[in-house]
């Protein structure tokens, strides 16, 4: 039997920065390690590098810098260690053709789907819904990681705060410096997220109904 070989990566061009080629093969799960802020450059101001980028950071587009700050919150700095799935989504549109462009899939920090409205052009606005992304845990501080990200978004008791009063300090110890800035971040996006959106009593209903 002939050796499968697979040619995707010839297929993409040279460049500094991750583009929609390199998903073509599907969809890619990254963690965040640095953030990086370019205010000279108004198209693409946030180069988010990630574990593997090979020195080629993402370089999201206005709409999906809208999403990450709209769900993590609009401190850039506290997304560092979280993670999200991206993929090449074809309908996106450039010059009123289609011409493919990296989208947002699934964000960690969700513990449901969130839908958000948001200004697709002049006068336009559009529903965007970003899935849940679960990260294996497979550590005890790793599992206390995931229920402190899910208390962040729930709109129930307990706070962050009194949830984070419960870690041992062990725990604590050993999960990243940042976390605790993380879920004050994801829990205040969340809120503001209810409190605007007219979508977050349709997602919390889809949810209540078991709706995936």
């Amino acid at each position: 039997m002939t050796k499968a070989i697979d040619i995707t990566k010839t297929m993409v061009g040279k460049t500094d920065q991750l583009n929609a080629y390199d998903l073509l093969s599907g969809p890619r799960t990254i963690r965040i390690r640095d953030v990086k802020l370019d205010e000279k450059n108004p198209q693409q101001p946030l180069w988010l590098y990630f574990d593997g980028d090979d020195g080629k950071p993402w370089k999201p587009a206005l709409t999906v810098r809208r999403i990450l700050g709209l769900v993590w919150g609009l401190d850039a700095s506290k997304w560092i260690g979280l993670h999200c799935t991206i993929w090449c989504d074809p309908k996106v549109r450039f010059g009123g053709a289609d011409v493919g462009g990296i989208r947002v899939l699934e964000m960690e920090g969700l513990t449901q789907p969130r839908t958000l409205n948001l200004a697709t052009a002049r006068n336009a606005r559009g529903n965007f819904t970003v899935k849940p992304l679960r990260v294996e845990a497979n550590t005890t501080a790793s599992k206390w990681r995931e229920r402190l990200l899910a208390v962040a978004e729930s709109k129930d008791a307990p706070t962050v705060d009194e949830a984070w009063a419960k870690v041992p300090d062990e725990v604590k110890a050993e999960l990243d410096d940042g976390i605790y800035g993380q879920l004050i971040a994801l829990e205040k996006a969340a809120q503001e997220h209810r409190a605007t959106d007219p979508n977050a009593a349709v997602d919390d209903l889809n949810a209540a109904l078991g709706d995936d």
